[in-house]
């Protein structure tokens, strides 16, 4: 399924657990780790100054990492552009063949607002593939509980289709939340789905307007969710041209919030 894996590198000190739990859930996959040096404002007169400090600390990083692979036996290659991060990691993924983005983030929320990096943000609402965002507190485990909140509608299906097939892969139990006031129509067709990769689910459904809590009570239980960024709205279908709209408002908010590594499925 996912065979060709881009991990997006940075300096935090959470990389090592984002590589041993992207590694645990797809041991058989290739991966490249890429690390991207965005010079941003310091492009002009401190520019080579600025590079060397950020690259040498790129490759500190990649080091340790490629140790950590090694010692793991996992098929792997590195990178390092300097440029703008949502470019290179799109156009990396897209002249590679990538199957899966892997991105960490410090999500969360203050007193003032809600903490996602804008650059997370850009590249969900520009990616064509999936997307793995990990957060802290990192627990790998081979055989997770799935969380998989559904609409139902037609860009859901691509969700449930690969939450079936992961859930075949790792053996693991899943818990369909059904996030649509056609209950049974969605889970008849979520089964049928689901009965393609021989899994079966248990299931739940949400109250109207109280989706995002129901998905973040539920994932309480749940080791990782995996869903859709697409949206049932009519709006959706101008994704293309105003990108906002790429991502399903109620999503948005559990993206945020992050309460479990979250496999988003781009359409």
């Amino acid at each position: 399924m996912f065979k060709k894996i881009l991990i997006v590198i940075d300096n935090s000190e959470v990389m090592k657990d984002v590589v041993e739990y992207t590694t645990t859930l797809f041991p058989d996959a290739f991966f490249y780790l890429f690390s991207i040096i965005n010079l941003g404002s310091f492009a002009g007169y401190y520019a080579k100054a600025v590079y060397k400090e950020m690259n040498e600390l790129s490759q500190q990083t990649l080091l340790m990492l490629e140790d950590l692979l090694e010692k793991r036996s996992i098929q792997f290659t590195t990178k390092t552009e300097v440029g703008n991060p949502i470019d290179e990691i799109c156009g990396f993924a897209r002249n590679n063949e990538i199957d899966l983005i892997v991105m960490e983030t410090h999500a969360g929320m203050t007193a003032n607002k809600i903490k996602l990096g804008k650059t997370t943000f850009s590249i969900i609402m520009h990616s064509n593939i999936p997307v793995l965002l990990l957060g802290e507190d990192l627990k790998p485990n081979p055989t997770p509980r799935i969380l998989h909140p559904t609409s139902g509608s037609k860009y859901s299906e691509l969700a449930t289709r690969i939450t079936g097939e992961v859930a075949a892969q790792w053996k693991s139990p899943v818990d369909v939340l059904v996030l649509s006031d056609n209950r049974e129509s969605v889970k008849t067709r979520v089964e049928s789905i689901l009965a393609d990769s021989k899994v079966g689910a248990d299931f739940s459904f949400a109250e109207h307007g109280k989706e995002v809590s129901s998905v973040m009570s539920q994932a309480s239980n749940a080791d990782i969710i995996i869903g859709s960024r697409g949206s049932p709205r009519k709006s959706y279908k101008l994704r293309f041209i105003f990108r906002p709209l790429a991502l399903d408002p109620t999503i948005r908010l559990v993206v945020a919030f992050l309460p479990k590594p979250f496999l988003l499925v781009c359409d």
